[in-house]
């Protein structure tokens, strides 16, 4: 927002920050993901003799697992007991909601697109795969326990989700733009049925998105949203929107 950008100063592309920047900025504390081994950035901190907290959540394959994460930055920051609080929260809500998918023999899913001649979809034991089936999904490989996404061709696609009733992740915007990145988009049922979904209601003009933010720490929102499109209700989504 605006007003983030008043108070927050951009040191840079992630994978190349301004160690100038940094510098003038005088942190207690630098806050990095560890990418790849051999990543230049921790060694060019260290130099600048500021402490470094590695934030991996990302790697986490549970979404539980990874809003838990919230307690240990509750710690460094003197609020464990309000990150317990938070956290706790979350962890009851998601709970009570994968209960309510035992209720409701959710319908297929799908998941991704084409990019390049290939489509990534998440396995069984990724978190997009571990949300699938709590939201009571049939889902192609829910019993695949990888923690990778797994690759496929546009071919194996259409013959593994043809018939998917719902389709959500997809980056498109509009059913047209999703027509015009492949026509093999408009060959799958949920695209015929309008039944495709992203996840940009959050979004900003900007390209910024809070489903890659907010979202880590509310994994139950994302749950919820799941259900509702799975049940065919569009009312109250909180990072999802349907394609038009």
């Amino acid at each position: 927002s605006e007003e983030d950008r008043e108070r927050i100063t951009d040191i840079g592309d992630d994978m190349q920050p301004s160690m100038e920047q940094i510098l003038l900025l005088n942190p207690d504390l630098v806050i990095l993901y560890t990418y790849a081994q051999g990543d230049p950035i921790p060694a060019q901190v260290e130099a600048l003799g500021i402490p470094i907290l590695y934030c991996n959540e990302w790697t986490e394959t549970t979404p539980l697992a990874r809003a838990e994460w919230i307690r240990l930055f509750g710690a460094v920051f003197g609020c464990l007991n309000q990150a317990d609080s938070i956290f706790a929260s979350v962890r009851d809500a998601y709970a009570q909601l994968k209960v309510d998918s035992l209720k409701f023999k959710g319908k297929s899913i799908m998941s991704g697109m084409s990019w390049r001649g290939t489509w990534y979809v998440p396995a069984g034991g990724t978190f997009m795969g571990n949300l699938f089936r709590d939201a009571g999904a049939q889902y192609k490989y829910e019993d695949n326990p990888s923690t990778s996404s797994i690759p496929l061709t546009m071919e194996q696609a259409i013959q593994d989700f043809a018939q998917a009733d719902v389709w959500v992740g997809c980056e498109a915007t509009s059913l047209k733009e999703l027509e015009a990145i492949d026509k093999k988009h408009t060959w799958f049922n949920a695209f015929q049925t309008g039944q495709v979904y992203n996840f940009r209601r959050r979004a900003l003009p900007s390209g910024a998105n809070d489903f890659w933010e907010s979202a880590t720490v509310h994994p139950e929102r994302v749950l919820q949203d799941l259900q509702k499109v799975l049940r065919g209700d569009t009312t109250g989504l909180y990072y999802t929107m349907p394609l038009r």
